[in-house]
């Protein structure tokens, strides 16, 4: 073997192990990403979940709101009927 054989056999080996060390260290980082993920994900969900129910209370709320309205409406038209001159 030649030293320009050997040198270039070297390098070779070199830049594989650099390359299988760098594919290592992403992988360990790409795990931690998904973990991180895992646990927005969790937190969105929960987020989602609270306005949801946030959302059902309020409908429920303008539901009632509605009907109350509605209720004095029909009472002040029947005054107002009641105490209107007949023609």
């Amino acid at each position: 073997m030649t030293p320009e054989l050997i040198a270039i056999l070297a390098v070779g080996v070199a830049l594989a192990g650099v390359t299988l060390q760098g594919q290592r260290s992403l992988g360990a980082r790409m795990d931690r990403l998904d973990g991180r993920m895992d646990r927005l994900e969790a937190e969105l969900k929960e987020v989602r979940d609270r306005l949801e129910a946030e959302m059902k209370e309020v409908r429920d709320r303008l539901g009632r709101i509605e009907g109350k309205m509605d209720f004095l409406e029909r009472y002040i038209v029947r005054r107002d009927e009641a105490g209107a001159p007949a023609e």
